[in-house]
């Protein structure tokens, strides 16, 4: 797997022989979290010389360093209209289809009973 280390040559995914740069977010990242969990099986991410774990959580740093081999994972939502990068399928399926395997369910909590701002955010958030 490209992400634990094992994998650092792109011709054995599939492309052209190339060597491929990891882009990591940092541990504090819920999504550098769920993806450890979900992808990674609660496994540690590798440490070998083609990984870069970086300092923030934040999409336009992460973007600006991949370059033409470098891979990451990141919220659809962030890079689902980018031009720089292309979204991977797993499996067939692209993050927005309803079989794609991998998503985390978010909840938003508040103190009860809640504020009229809190029920005009929460009224607005499950709108469509």
């Amino acid at each position: 797997m490209i992400f634990k280390g094992n994998t650092q040559d792109s011709s054995k995914v599939g492309g052209t022989a190339t060597h491929i740069k990891v882009i990591n977010r940092p541990a504090v990242s819920g999504t550098h979290q769920t993806f450890k969990e979900q992808v990674l099986g609660g496994s540690e991410f590798g440490r070998e010389s083609n990984l870069t774990t970086l300092n923030r959580d934040a999409t336009t740093p992460l973007l600006q360093v991949l370059g033409k081999n470098g891979i990451d994972y990141a919220t659809f939502a962030q890079v689902a209209n980018q031009k720089t990068v292309r979204v991977v399928p797993v499996n067939g399926a692209t993050p927005d289809a309803g079989n794609y395997p991998y998503k985390r369910q978010l909840y938003y909590a508040y103190k009860n009973p809640p504020s009229q701002a809190v029920k005009d955010f929460l009224g607005y958030a499950t709108s469509s």
